[in-house]
């Protein structure tokens, strides 16, 4: 699974560069923002595919995997629209001797993220019994709606950010001095 994790970002990545560069080529590409907005709008719907799978549950509490794979293809998408963008828009608006430091910030909002992951996690997983007797994992039909309800919230809270950030764009683009064609990324 590793591996097809990997080949599917290098494909994907292969197809947004070109996709940026066709879009660059006829002055259509997105500001640095708006790409923001669109990652997170690409990261929304992919809780809301996960969302949407886990309230169509069969009888036994189990989901088809095509949400899953829609889940994982929308949020490795929107993850192509952030991460390289944004690396390069911290690289480009930093000063010059600031931005291994900034990039370092860049890399702890990311070990950040991935705490606050963690304990969303802890908070919807299987927990020991009291009285420390042995772990039993719950029946799917159980848990599923537990786990639907956090990526339902998770892919709202996704959507408010996404409208902030589409909204916030133009005086954002403003403040960086972004030109027509040069689009981070």
């Amino acid at each position: 699974t590793f591996a097809v994790l990997v080949w599917s970002v290098s494909f994907f990545g292969l197809l947004f560069t070109m996709l940026w560069g066709a879009l660059n080529k006829r002055n259509m590409e997105p500001s640095t923002p708006v790409k923001f907005g669109l990652g997170l709008a690409q990261l929304g719907l992919g809780f809301g595919a996960l969302w949407y799978g886990a309230q169509h549950h069969d009888a036994r509490g189990m989901v088809g995997v095509g949400w899953l794979v829609l889940g994982y293809l929308l949020h490795t998408t929107g993850e192509l629209c952030l991460s390289p963008v944004g690396l390069s828009m911290v690289t480009k608006l930093a000063p010059a001797r600031m931005v291994s430091t900034a990039l370092g910030a860049w890399y702890l909002a990311t070990a950040f993220s991935n705490q606050l992951a963690g304990a969303i996690a802890g908070l919807t997983g299987v927990h020991e019994e009291e009285g420390g007797g042995p772990q039993v994992i719950p029946l799917p039909t159980e848990t599923v709606n537990t786990y639907g309800d956090v990526f339902g919230k998770i892919g709202i809270a996704c959507a408010v950010a996404t409208v902030l950030v589409l909204a916030l764009s133009p005086i954002l683009k403003k403040w960086m001095h972004e030109e027509p064609g040069q689009a981070a990324g």
